[in-house]
Parts: C-alpha cells; structure tokens; sequence
C-alpha cells in the first residue's frame, strides 16, 4: 500500500489529540473499547524496525508517556500495547486500556468474544458487566483527553 492509498497518510486517522514533529495520538471511535488511543507515525513506513534509532526511541517514550496517563486515569486492569499493521501496513500502536470483565478478557480485543469467557461467568454477565464498564470508562474519556494533551503539550516544551 503506497502513501497514497494509504488511510493512516489520507487522514488522521481518529480524533486528533495531539501531533508531534514525527506522530500523532488519535482517541480511536471504537465504543466496545473506550480509552483506545493509536500512536500513528506522520511518515509512511510499515516496521519499527524502519526507522533511525533516535525516532524508535522517541516512538516508545511516547507510547511509555501514554500508557501512564492511561493507567492514572482510567485506572485499567490491564494496558496492551500492539503495533500490527496487518490491515494498514502504517505504523501504529494501539495503547488499549483492559478490564477483567471486558468482552473479550484475556485474550485480544480482536478477540470472538466468547473466547474470552473465562471461569463460571456466563456470556450474558459478561457482556452486560462489559458494557457496564464501557459506560463508566466512556465518562472519563473528557478527563482522559485532557490529562493526554496537558501530559504531552509539557512533554513537547521539554524537548
């Protein structure tokens, strides 16, 4: 996939949070999964593994800067971090927030989610306790937006 047709290039690729001289952080539109932020490097490469040394190092200072704040404010049971590109050979990284009783937990939020049934929960506690969490987590995402850019802008000012 070249630049062009590329929609990580076409786009922002979800609600613009802040942009940095080599990435930006997007607040992903996905409901089932509230506090999914994507760090999208600007430049099109495909691989970690692509880019000098100095900008992987900034790449996982940053995705370490997020999944701190993430952790303090939606106080998850758990933060996966996946960098995949299947679908969008682009490079990203997915910084998901995880709770014990989300739909798919402890497998992957691409996950079928009965596969994530663990224990006696039945699958309709568990997504009834899934979208109960979604909701309480959905109220913070303002605090979570706010803690996010004031987190990276004093970040950015140290550079």
């Amino acid at each position: 996939m070249s630049g062009s047709a590329c929609p990580l290039c076409a786009s922002d690729g979800g609600e613009l949070l802040h942009r940095a001289r080599s990435w930006r952080l997007v607040l992903a539109d996905e409901p089932d999964w509230p506090g999914l932020v994507r760090i999208i490097w600007n430049e099109h490469v495909a691989e970690l593994s692509d880019l000098s040394e100095s900008d992987s190092l900034d790449l996982v200072a940053a995705v370490r800067q997020v999944e701190r704040v993430l952790r303090d404010t939606l106080t998850p049971d758990k933060v996966n971090v996946a960098s995949l590109g299947n679908q969008v050979p682009h490079l990203h990284v997915h910084i998901v927030p995880r709770w014990r009783d989300d739909l798919t937990f402890p497998d992957s939020i691409w996950s079928r989610p009965e596969t994530g049934l663990s224990g006696n929960i039945s699958s309709s506690d568990r997504a009834a306790a899934a979208l109960a969490r979604s909701q309480s987590t959905a109220l913070r995402i303002p605090a979570l937006r706010l803690a996010l850019v004031h987190s990276l802008a004093r970040s950015s000012h140290s550079h």
